[in-house]
């Protein structure tokens, strides 16, 4: 008899405590989705990365005020930048205190660009107010075209007096492959010419006598 009233007094106990908090198993139901994984998508045609969860939602509709009309978050891909030219001239030539002066003066790289002459610089640089070369340079997607031109054309008017011709490619340990060419031709200059092409850039310079060192620092720069 004693073990009956036991039973039938848990029994109205456990009802007692269910009436007085019904809801308790939805609540725990509704938590646990709360806290689901953040799953990130791609939203078609727009390359865009799209995050979304309950839980991201929540925070960021806390953050903003906004309900459930609220816009996805979106992450943005990297933007591509544009492809590395090489470095810049100007800042080169002042670190090495060449002041350059404009010219007259008509380089071989600017009588054999054709359409693309208008691209061409050509400067004296000046060292101590001293003559330290003709310098000439051009920027093109098509430069290995115009540099092989440009060395058909010169093996065309080398003088039987033409010494010291080097034509190679280098490679580099830290930068990238160029194309080196030079020689010593009176016929054509007086000065030792050089040639180089290093990514879309093409660079002439008319050395003069005394200034290789400083030429050479230059070079050194630009092939980077």
């Amino acid at each position: 008899m004693i073990f009956v009233v036991i039973v039938l007094l848990a029994g109205t106990q456990y009802w007692f405590k269910e009436r007085q908090n019904p809801n308790l198993v939805v609540s725990q139901s509704s938590s646990s989705t709360a806290l689901g994984p953040t799953v990130p998508s791609v939203q078609p045609g727009t390359g865009q990365i799209l995050v979304g969860s309950f839980s991201s939602f929540s925070s960021a509709a806390a953050i903003t005020g906004t309900g459930s009309g609220m816009n996805p978050i979106v992450v943005k891909k990297g933007i591509s930048l544009k492809k590395y030219s090489g470095p810049a001239v100007e800042t080169i030539l002042a670190a090495l205190q060449l002041v350059p002066v404009q010219t007259s003066e008509a380089s071989l790289l600017k009588l054999s660009a054709g359409q693309d002459a208008l691209k061409v610089n050509t400067v004296v640089l000046l060292r101590n107010n001293d003559r330290a070369a003709l310098f000439s340079w051009l920027e093109s997607d098509d430069v290995k075209t115009l540099f092989s031109a440009l060395k058909q054309a010169l093996q065309e008017q080398f003088s039987p007096q033409v010494k010291d011709l080097i034509d190679e490619t280098r490679t580099q340990e830290n930068g990238p492959p160029l194309d080196y060419l030079s020689f010593t031709d009176p016929a054509i200059s007086p000065e030792k010419v050089v040639f180089i092409r290093v990514r879309t850039r093409l660079y002439e310079f008319h050395i003069a006598a005394g200034q290789e060192d400083t030429i050479n620092r230059l070079i050194t720069e630009l092939d980077k």
